[in-house]
Protein backbone atom coordinates (compact mmCIF):
# COMPACT_ATOMS: atom_id res chain seq x y z
CA UNK A 1 0.00 0.00 0.00
CA UNK A 2 2.91 1.92 -0.27
CA UNK A 3 1.22 4.58 -3.32
CA UNK A 4 -1.95 4.88 -1.74
CA UNK A 5 -2.25 7.80 -0.38
CA UNK A 6 -0.36 9.39 -3.45
CA UNK A 7 -2.29 8.24 -5.43
CA UNK A 8 -5.59 9.65 -3.15
CA UNK A 9 -3.71 12.81 -3.66
CA UNK A 10 -3.04 13.12 -7.20
CA UNK A 11 -6.62 11.49 -8.03
CA UNK A 12 -8.19 14.72 -6.22
CA UNK A 13 -5.51 17.14 -7.48
CA UNK A 14 -6.69 16.35 -10.88
CA UNK A 15 -10.45 16.27 -10.07
CA UNK A 16 -10.26 19.83 -9.09
CA UNK A 17 -10.13 20.62 -12.43
CA UNK A 18 -12.84 21.19 -14.89
CA UNK A 19 -12.28 18.85 -17.88
CA UNK A 20 -15.28 18.38 -19.90
CA UNK A 21 -14.61 17.12 -23.62
CA UNK A 22 -13.74 20.17 -25.52
CA UNK A 23 -12.66 22.31 -22.64
CA UNK A 24 -9.36 20.74 -21.65
CA UNK A 25 -7.44 23.86 -21.24
CA UNK A 26 -6.88 23.85 -17.68
CA UNK A 27 -5.90 20.36 -17.06
CA UNK A 28 -3.46 20.43 -20.10
CA UNK A 29 -1.51 23.31 -18.82
CA UNK A 30 -2.07 21.66 -15.01
CA UNK A 31 0.04 19.11 -16.69
CA UNK A 32 2.45 21.36 -18.68
CA UNK A 33 3.06 23.46 -15.04
CA UNK A 34 3.84 19.96 -13.47
CA UNK A 35 6.34 19.42 -16.26
CA UNK A 36 8.08 22.79 -15.88
CA UNK A 37 8.22 22.15 -12.10
CA UNK A 38 9.79 18.90 -12.36
CA UNK A 39 12.21 20.16 -15.75
CA UNK A 40 10.53 18.16 -17.67
CA UNK A 41 10.57 18.16 -21.56
CA UNK A 42 6.75 19.44 -22.31
CA UNK A 43 4.96 20.28 -25.82
CA UNK A 44 1.30 21.51 -25.89
CA UNK A 45 -0.13 21.35 -29.19
CA UNK A 46 -3.02 23.36 -30.31
CA UNK A 47 -5.84 20.97 -29.07
CA UNK A 48 -4.66 20.90 -25.92
CA UNK A 49 -2.54 17.28 -26.26
CA UNK A 50 -0.08 17.06 -24.27
CA UNK A 51 3.35 15.10 -24.61
CA UNK A 52 5.83 15.08 -21.58
CA UNK A 53 8.99 12.97 -21.25
CA UNK A 54 10.92 12.21 -18.44
CA UNK A 55 14.72 10.28 -19.00
CA UNK A 56 14.90 6.78 -17.10
CA UNK A 57 17.23 5.16 -14.88
CA UNK A 58 17.51 1.70 -16.68
CA UNK A 59 18.79 0.51 -19.96
CA UNK A 60 15.74 -0.07 -22.19
CA UNK A 61 14.00 1.01 -24.45
CA UNK A 62 11.82 4.05 -24.19
CA UNK A 63 7.80 3.44 -23.45
CA UNK A 64 4.91 5.74 -23.36
CA UNK A 65 2.09 5.96 -20.93
CA UNK A 66 -1.16 7.58 -22.58
CA UNK A 67 -4.73 8.49 -21.30
CA UNK A 68 -7.08 11.08 -21.91
CA UNK A 69 -7.45 14.70 -20.47
CA UNK A 70 -11.41 14.95 -20.74
CA UNK A 71 -14.34 13.02 -18.56
CA UNK A 72 -18.49 12.27 -19.44
CA UNK A 73 -19.71 15.38 -17.33
CA UNK A 74 -23.36 14.60 -16.43
CA UNK A 75 -25.19 15.16 -13.31
CA UNK A 76 -28.39 15.34 -11.02
CA UNK A 77 -31.79 16.83 -12.55
CA UNK A 78 -31.37 19.19 -9.61
CA UNK A 79 -27.94 19.90 -9.24
CA UNK A 80 -26.67 23.88 -9.89
CA UNK A 81 -22.62 21.85 -10.33
CA UNK A 82 -20.98 23.85 -13.33
CA UNK A 83 -18.77 21.91 -15.31
CA UNK A 84 -17.17 24.51 -16.99
CA UNK A 85 -15.73 26.21 -13.86
CA UNK A 86 -15.81 23.90 -11.05
CA UNK A 87 -13.89 20.08 -10.27
CA UNK A 88 -15.66 17.59 -8.99
CA UNK A 89 -16.54 16.81 -5.69
CA UNK A 90 -15.25 13.35 -4.68
CA UNK A 91 -16.31 11.45 -2.19
CA UNK A 92 -14.38 8.41 -0.34
CA UNK A 93 -15.85 6.46 1.80
CA UNK A 94 -13.41 4.01 2.87
CA UNK A 95 -12.25 1.96 -0.72
CA UNK A 96 -15.00 3.36 -2.55
CA UNK A 97 -14.63 6.54 -4.58
CA UNK A 98 -17.94 8.33 -5.56
CA UNK A 99 -18.89 11.92 -6.58
CA UNK A 100 -21.69 14.51 -5.24
CA UNK A 101 -24.57 14.66 -7.75
CA UNK A 102 -22.25 14.72 -10.78
CA UNK A 103 -20.21 11.73 -12.63
CA UNK A 104 -16.78 11.34 -11.14
CA UNK A 105 -14.20 11.04 -13.97
CA UNK A 106 -12.27 8.11 -12.75
CA UNK A 107 -12.75 7.55 -16.77
CA UNK A 108 -9.66 8.79 -16.67
CA UNK A 109 -8.66 10.37 -13.78
CA UNK A 110 -7.15 7.37 -12.08
CA UNK A 111 -4.96 6.93 -15.32
CA UNK A 112 -4.17 10.59 -14.78
CA UNK A 113 -3.51 10.27 -11.75
CA UNK A 114 -1.31 7.00 -12.16
CA UNK A 115 0.65 9.29 -14.68
CA UNK A 116 1.10 12.36 -11.96
CA UNK A 117 2.73 10.20 -9.72
CA UNK A 118 5.26 8.44 -12.02
CA UNK A 119 5.75 11.73 -13.46
CA UNK A 120 6.74 13.20 -9.77
CA UNK A 121 9.07 10.26 -8.54
CA UNK A 122 12.19 9.89 -8.67
CA UNK A 123 12.86 6.88 -6.63
CA UNK A 124 11.21 4.66 -9.14
CA UNK A 125 13.12 2.62 -11.69
CA UNK A 126 11.81 2.69 -15.63
CA UNK A 127 12.80 3.35 -18.90
CA UNK A 128 12.53 6.76 -20.88
CA UNK A 129 9.32 7.27 -20.37
CA UNK A 130 6.65 9.60 -22.68
CA UNK A 131 3.39 10.33 -21.08
CA UNK A 132 1.05 11.00 -23.23
CA UNK A 133 -1.97 13.24 -22.73
CA UNK A 134 -5.52 13.38 -25.50
CA UNK A 135 -8.46 15.36 -25.33
CA UNK A 136 -11.66 14.49 -26.44
CA UNK A 137 -12.01 10.89 -26.14
CA UNK A 138 -15.45 10.57 -25.15
CA UNK A 139 -16.39 12.54 -27.95
CA UNK A 140 -14.58 13.16 -31.38
CA UNK A 141 -11.16 11.25 -30.75
CA UNK A 142 -10.16 14.63 -32.06
CA UNK A 143 -6.69 14.76 -30.12
CA UNK A 144 -5.88 11.04 -30.81
CA UNK A 145 -6.41 11.72 -34.53
CA UNK A 146 -4.37 15.02 -34.88
CA UNK A 147 -1.60 14.96 -32.63
CA UNK A 148 1.99 15.30 -34.05
CA UNK A 149 3.13 11.57 -33.31
CA UNK A 150 6.47 12.60 -35.21
CA UNK A 151 7.63 13.77 -31.63
CA UNK A 152 7.13 10.31 -30.30
CA UNK A 153 9.60 7.93 -30.15
CA UNK A 154 8.49 5.04 -28.65
CA UNK A 155 7.73 1.87 -29.99
CA UNK A 156 5.40 0.67 -27.25
CA UNK A 157 2.92 2.01 -25.64
CA UNK A 158 0.42 1.48 -22.54
CA UNK A 159 -2.81 2.40 -22.17
CA UNK A 160 -4.32 3.29 -19.26
CA UNK A 161 -8.08 2.99 -20.38
CA UNK A 162 -9.50 -0.20 -19.51
CA UNK A 163 -11.52 -0.24 -16.72
CA UNK A 164 -11.03 -3.82 -15.12
CA UNK A 165 -8.04 -4.68 -13.08
CA UNK A 166 -7.77 -8.08 -13.94
CA UNK A 167 -8.06 -8.07 -17.86
CA UNK A 168 -6.01 -6.69 -20.82
CA UNK A 169 -7.22 -5.24 -23.60
CA UNK A 170 -6.01 -6.35 -26.51
CA UNK A 171 -8.22 -5.06 -29.49
CA UNK A 172 -11.35 -2.71 -29.80
CA UNK A 173 -13.98 -2.15 -32.69
CA UNK A 174 -13.95 0.34 -35.41
CA UNK A 175 -16.67 2.81 -35.43
CA UNK A 176 -18.61 5.23 -37.48
CA UNK A 177 -20.94 7.44 -36.04
CA UNK A 178 -23.23 9.44 -38.54
CA UNK A 179 -25.74 12.28 -38.06
CA UNK A 180 -29.20 11.97 -39.47
CA UNK A 181 -31.04 14.98 -40.05
CA UNK A 182 -34.70 15.81 -41.08
CA UNK A 183 -36.30 18.96 -41.85
CA UNK A 184 -39.53 19.35 -42.31
CA UNK A 185 -42.76 22.01 -42.33
CA UNK A 186 -44.29 22.85 -39.39
CA UNK A 187 -47.99 23.17 -39.66
CA UNK A 188 -50.86 25.11 -37.59
CA UNK A 189 -52.18 22.68 -35.39
CA UNK A 190 -55.19 24.08 -32.58
CA UNK A 191 -55.28 19.98 -31.17
CA UNK A 192 -54.52 19.67 -27.34
CA UNK A 193 -50.98 19.43 -26.76
CA UNK A 194 -48.97 17.85 -24.01
CA UNK A 195 -45.00 17.73 -22.48
CA UNK A 196 -44.29 14.59 -21.83
CA UNK A 197 -40.92 13.53 -20.49
CA UNK A 198 -39.84 9.64 -19.75
CA UNK A 199 -36.81 9.57 -17.73
CA UNK A 200 -34.93 7.28 -15.22
CA UNK A 201 -33.67 4.84 -17.46
CA UNK A 202 -30.70 2.59 -17.44
CA UNK A 203 -26.98 4.52 -17.69
CA UNK A 204 -23.70 4.05 -18.67
CA UNK A 205 -21.67 3.40 -21.51
CA UNK A 206 -23.25 1.94 -24.79
CA UNK A 207 -19.83 0.21 -25.55
CA UNK A 208 -19.71 -1.79 -21.78
CA UNK A 209 -23.40 -2.18 -21.48
CA UNK A 210 -24.65 -3.21 -25.35
CA UNK A 211 -27.46 -5.29 -23.98
CA UNK A 212 -29.33 -2.10 -22.53
CA UNK A 213 -29.08 0.13 -25.18
CA UNK A 214 -31.57 -2.04 -27.49
CA UNK A 215 -34.39 -0.69 -24.97
CA UNK A 216 -33.03 3.14 -24.18
CA UNK A 217 -35.84 6.08 -23.26
CA UNK A 218 -35.19 7.56 -27.48
CA UNK A 219 -36.31 4.15 -28.86
CA UNK A 220 -38.72 3.50 -25.98
CA UNK A 221 -40.85 6.41 -26.66
CA UNK A 222 -40.87 5.74 -30.73
CA UNK A 223 -41.98 2.37 -30.42
CA UNK A 224 -45.01 3.57 -27.82
CA UNK A 225 -46.14 6.70 -29.70
CA UNK A 226 -45.59 5.08 -33.62
CA UNK A 227 -48.85 4.35 -35.85
CA UNK A 228 -50.62 6.25 -33.11
CA UNK A 229 -52.89 9.12 -34.28
CA UNK A 230 -50.51 11.87 -32.93
CA UNK A 231 -48.39 15.17 -34.41
CA UNK A 232 -45.05 15.59 -33.11
CA UNK A 233 -43.88 19.00 -32.12
CA UNK A 234 -40.59 18.07 -31.17
CA UNK A 235 -38.69 15.12 -29.52
CA UNK A 236 -35.16 15.64 -27.58
CA UNK A 237 -33.30 13.06 -25.49
CA UNK A 238 -29.84 11.90 -24.50
CA UNK A 239 -26.57 13.46 -23.96
CA UNK A 240 -23.72 11.65 -26.39
CA UNK A 241 -23.89 8.95 -28.59
CA UNK A 242 -21.82 6.70 -26.93
CA UNK A 243 -23.61 6.48 -23.92
CA UNK A 244 -27.43 5.22 -23.07
CA UNK A 245 -30.34 7.71 -23.72
CA UNK A 246 -32.04 7.97 -20.17
CA UNK A 247 -34.53 10.55 -20.71
CA UNK A 248 -36.50 11.20 -24.40
CA UNK A 249 -38.85 14.45 -24.09
CA UNK A 250 -41.36 15.20 -26.83
CA UNK A 251 -44.32 17.80 -27.31
CA UNK A 252 -47.21 16.65 -29.03
CA UNK A 253 -50.39 17.08 -30.19
CA UNK A 254 -53.43 15.02 -29.99
CA UNK A 255 -57.09 14.03 -29.55
CA UNK A 256 -56.17 10.54 -27.48
CA UNK A 257 -56.62 10.02 -24.27
CA UNK A 258 -52.92 11.09 -22.95
CA UNK A 259 -52.54 9.35 -20.01
CA UNK A 260 -54.09 6.07 -21.75
CA UNK A 261 -50.85 6.10 -23.88
CA UNK A 262 -48.36 6.24 -21.62
CA UNK A 263 -50.28 4.18 -19.09
CA UNK A 264 -47.59 1.10 -18.70
CA UNK A 265 -44.70 3.72 -18.22
CA UNK A 266 -43.71 5.99 -15.03
CA UNK A 267 -44.06 9.77 -17.26
CA UNK A 268 -44.53 13.27 -16.43
CA UNK A 269 -47.17 15.00 -18.62
CA UNK A 270 -47.70 18.77 -18.87
CA UNK A 271 -50.39 20.39 -20.86
CA UNK A 272 -49.05 22.79 -22.62
CA UNK A 273 -50.34 25.75 -25.45
CA UNK A 274 -48.86 24.92 -28.67
CA UNK A 275 -49.93 26.22 -32.16
CA UNK A 276 -47.51 23.96 -34.75
CA UNK A 277 -46.33 20.86 -35.83
CA UNK A 278 -45.05 18.37 -37.59
CA UNK A 279 -47.51 16.70 -40.34
CA UNK A 280 -48.64 13.23 -39.33
CA UNK A 281 -46.40 12.07 -42.06
CA UNK A 282 -43.30 13.59 -40.77
CA UNK A 283 -44.43 12.47 -37.18
CA UNK A 284 -44.44 8.68 -38.47
CA UNK A 285 -41.06 9.50 -40.79
CA UNK A 286 -39.33 10.27 -37.77
CA UNK A 287 -40.68 7.31 -35.46
CA UNK A 288 -39.77 5.14 -38.54
CA UNK A 289 -36.43 6.26 -38.63
CA UNK A 290 -35.67 5.85 -34.86
CA UNK A 291 -36.64 2.17 -34.83
CA UNK A 292 -34.79 1.31 -38.15
CA UNK A 293 -31.53 2.53 -36.39
CA UNK A 294 -31.42 -0.78 -34.84
CA UNK A 295 -29.76 -0.08 -31.24
CA UNK A 296 -27.70 -3.22 -29.11
CA UNK A 297 -26.33 -6.41 -30.75
CA UNK A 298 -27.45 -6.17 -34.23
CA UNK A 299 -25.34 -9.14 -36.10
CA UNK A 300 -23.94 -12.43 -35.50
CA UNK A 301 -20.63 -11.16 -35.29
CA UNK A 302 -21.67 -8.89 -32.21
CA UNK A 303 -21.49 -5.39 -34.05
CA UNK A 304 -23.40 -2.76 -31.72
CA UNK A 305 -24.88 -0.07 -32.14
CA UNK A 306 -26.46 3.03 -30.16
CA UNK A 307 -29.05 5.89 -30.83
CA UNK A 308 -27.58 8.31 -27.84
CA UNK A 309 -29.03 11.46 -29.01
CA UNK A 310 -31.53 13.05 -30.66
CA UNK A 311 -32.68 16.57 -30.89
CA UNK A 312 -35.46 19.63 -32.39
CA UNK A 313 -34.30 22.48 -33.19
CA UNK A 314 -37.38 24.72 -34.89
CA UNK A 315 -38.41 22.19 -38.49
CA UNK A 316 -35.29 20.21 -38.28
CA UNK A 317 -34.40 16.87 -36.03
CA UNK A 318 -31.09 15.54 -35.63
CA UNK A 319 -30.16 11.92 -34.49
CA UNK A 320 -26.56 11.03 -33.22
CA UNK A 321 -26.27 6.65 -34.35
CA UNK A 322 -22.89 5.13 -33.45
CA UNK A 323 -22.24 1.38 -34.65
CA UNK A 324 -19.01 -0.97 -33.98
CA UNK A 325 -17.67 -3.80 -35.56
CA UNK A 326 -14.51 -5.64 -35.54
CA UNK A 327 -15.18 -6.48 -39.30
CA UNK A 328 -14.33 -3.20 -41.78
CA UNK A 329 -16.62 -4.76 -44.60
CA UNK A 330 -19.26 -5.28 -42.31
CA UNK A 331 -19.10 -1.74 -40.54
CA UNK A 332 -19.12 -0.79 -44.43
CA UNK A 333 -22.23 -2.54 -45.09
CA UNK A 334 -24.11 -1.25 -41.96
CA UNK A 335 -23.23 2.22 -43.14
CA UNK A 336 -24.58 1.78 -46.45
CA UNK A 337 -27.77 0.42 -45.28
CA UNK A 338 -28.07 3.13 -42.64
CA UNK A 339 -27.58 6.04 -45.13
CA UNK A 340 -30.49 4.48 -47.21
CA UNK A 341 -33.36 3.48 -44.27
CA UNK A 342 -35.47 6.64 -45.05
CA UNK A 343 -34.73 9.10 -48.59
CA UNK A 344 -36.27 11.99 -45.66
CA UNK A 345 -32.89 11.61 -43.41
CA UNK A 346 -29.84 13.31 -44.74
CA UNK A 347 -26.88 11.20 -43.58
CA UNK A 348 -22.94 12.63 -42.69
CA UNK A 349 -20.32 11.03 -40.97
CA UNK A 350 -19.66 12.61 -37.79
CA UNK A 351 -16.22 10.75 -36.86
CA UNK A 352 -15.34 7.15 -37.75
CA UNK A 353 -12.79 5.54 -35.55
CA UNK A 354 -10.51 2.31 -37.12
CA UNK A 355 -10.15 -0.76 -35.66
CA UNK A 356 -7.53 -2.00 -33.47
CA UNK A 357 -6.89 -5.40 -34.83
CA UNK A 358 -5.53 -8.28 -32.40
CA UNK A 359 -1.63 -8.96 -32.50
CA UNK A 360 -1.11 -12.12 -30.52
CA UNK A 361 2.41 -11.69 -31.48
CA UNK A 362 2.86 -8.85 -29.06
CA UNK A 363 6.01 -8.63 -26.66
CA UNK A 364 3.77 -6.11 -24.29
CA UNK A 365 1.24 -8.47 -23.97
CA UNK A 366 3.26 -11.61 -23.48
CA UNK A 367 5.75 -9.58 -20.93
CA UNK A 368 2.73 -8.32 -18.82
CA UNK A 369 0.44 -11.33 -19.03
CA UNK A 370 3.87 -13.29 -17.00
CA UNK A 371 4.16 -10.44 -14.87
CA UNK A 372 0.56 -11.03 -13.27
CA UNK A 373 0.67 -14.75 -13.60
CA UNK A 374 3.86 -14.11 -11.54
CA UNK A 375 2.22 -11.77 -8.91
CA UNK A 376 -1.58 -13.77 -8.99
CA UNK A 377 -0.70 -17.07 -9.94
CA UNK A 378 -3.49 -16.37 -13.05
CA UNK A 379 -3.65 -14.92 -15.99
CA UNK A 380 -5.38 -11.48 -16.80
CA UNK A 381 -8.62 -11.75 -18.91
CA UNK A 382 -7.79 -10.90 -22.83
CA UNK A 383 -11.05 -8.84 -24.07
CA UNK A 384 -11.69 -6.55 -27.17
CA UNK A 385 -13.45 -3.68 -26.55
CA UNK A 386 -17.19 -3.09 -27.66
CA UNK A 387 -16.35 1.05 -26.79
CA UNK A 388 -13.99 3.06 -28.61
CA UNK A 389 -10.58 3.40 -27.81
CA UNK A 390 -7.64 6.24 -28.55
CA UNK A 391 -5.35 2.77 -29.11
CA UNK A 392 -6.41 2.20 -32.65
CA UNK A 393 -6.01 5.75 -33.79
CA UNK A 394 -2.69 6.08 -32.13
CA UNK A 395 -1.45 2.48 -33.66
CA UNK A 396 -2.37 3.32 -37.38
CA UNK A 397 -0.18 6.47 -36.82
CA UNK A 398 2.70 5.01 -35.38
CA UNK A 399 4.88 2.29 -37.22
CA UNK A 400 5.43 -0.59 -35.63
CA UNK A 401 4.14 0.17 -32.27
CA UNK A 402 3.51 -2.24 -29.75
CA UNK A 403 0.33 -1.41 -27.51
CA UNK A 404 -1.83 -2.84 -24.49
CA UNK A 405 -4.54 -1.10 -22.79
CA UNK A 406 -4.94 -1.69 -18.67
CA UNK A 407 -6.27 0.01 -15.53
CA UNK A 408 -8.06 -0.13 -12.46
CA UNK A 409 -11.77 -1.04 -11.67
CA UNK A 410 -14.25 1.43 -12.80
CA UNK A 411 -18.11 0.95 -12.43
CA UNK A 412 -21.11 2.86 -14.28
CA UNK A 413 -18.62 5.13 -15.97
CA UNK A 414 -20.42 7.89 -17.41
CA UNK A 415 -23.46 8.14 -14.48
CA UNK A 416 -24.13 10.07 -11.43
CA UNK A 417 -23.21 6.34 -10.09
CA UNK A 418 -20.08 5.86 -11.00
CA UNK A 419 -17.70 4.78 -8.72
CA UNK A 420 -14.15 3.42 -8.38
CA UNK A 421 -11.96 1.60 -5.59
CA UNK A 422 -8.50 2.81 -4.09
CA UNK A 423 -7.40 -0.85 -3.66
CA UNK A 424 -8.02 -1.24 -7.32
CA UNK A 425 -5.69 1.92 -8.49
CA UNK A 426 -2.98 0.34 -5.98
CA UNK A 427 -3.48 -2.89 -7.62
CA UNK A 428 -3.18 -1.41 -10.81
CA UNK A 429 -0.47 0.25 -9.93
CA UNK A 430 2.11 -1.87 -8.19
CA UNK A 431 1.60 -3.94 -11.19
CA UNK A 432 2.40 -0.93 -13.65
CA UNK A 433 5.47 0.29 -11.78
CA UNK A 434 7.26 -3.65 -11.58
CA UNK A 435 6.48 -3.66 -15.28
CA UNK A 436 8.13 -0.36 -15.73
CA UNK A 437 11.23 -1.81 -13.72
CA UNK A 438 11.74 -4.72 -15.57
CA UNK A 439 11.04 -3.78 -19.44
Amino acid sequence: MEYKEKLITNFLRVSKIPRESGQEEKIADFFVNVAKENNLYYFKDENNNVLIKKKGNIDSNSIALQAHLDMVCVKNEDSNHDFKNNGIDVIIDGDKVTAKDTSLGADQGVGLAMMLTIMEDNSLKHPDIEFLFTTEEETTFNGAVTFPYSKVESKRLINLDNSKDNSIFIGADGDICNEYVFTGNLIKNDLPSYNVLVDGFPSGNSGEDVDLSEKNAITTMANLLKDKDIFIKSINGGTSENDLATFCEVVISTKLNINDIFKELKVKIAKVDNQVSFSKEDTQNIFKEIIDLKCGYISKNMASANLGIIRTSDNKVSIYYVFRSMDENELEMINNKNKNLNNNFIVSEVYTDSIWEVDYKSKLLRQYKELYFNEYSEYPLEEIGHGGIECSSIKERIDGLDVISIGSTIKKYHTINEETFISSWVKTFNLLIKFLGVL
